[in-house]
């Protein structure tokens, strides 16, 4: 992986979604960690350091909210930011991502140049904008 392109970590249980997103994900310029689940993606995050992760909220055994809270505890992991791309884009939803430290919220599907947005303002540090949470 070259030392310039930023790495982005995918974390999605649904193998075609998964696929579609680093595609697309390479296609804008990025380097692109996937992992199949919770557990995997977690220990990816913490091997690879990531700059940004891409989190699916519904998956088996470990669901995003969990994964999240686990990142955000570990000196590791802690400080990379966190969009949620999920089928789940009720109120209570997005509080629960943000109360477990994701930073950004986008619901599936998605548009792709408005995920490229949220990850080019996640690498730069800037807030969600609150119109942004419409999808």
């Amino acid at each position: 992986m070259s030392e310039d392109k930023k790495r982005i970590l995918i974390i999605d249980d649904e193998v075609g979604l998964r696929n579609l997103l680093k595609f697309r994900l390479i296609s804008f310029g990025y380097d692109v960690l996937v992992a199949e689940d919770g557990y995997a993606g977690i220990e990816v995050a913490k091997v690879q350091a990531p700059d940004v992760i891409v989190l699916d909220i519904m998956m088996p055994y470990l669901n995003g909210i969990e994964v999240c809270k686990k990142l955000k505890s570990d000196l590791k992991t802690k400080e990379i930011p966190i969009i949620f791309l999920s089928v789940l884009a009720q109120k209570e939803d997005i509080e629960a991502g943000r109360e477990a430290g994701g930073e950004f919220f986008l619901t599936k599907p998605y548009d792709p140049q408005k995920l490229d947005l949220l990850i080019r303002m996640a690498l730069k540090g800037e807030p969600q904008p609150p119109e942004m949470l419409e999808s």
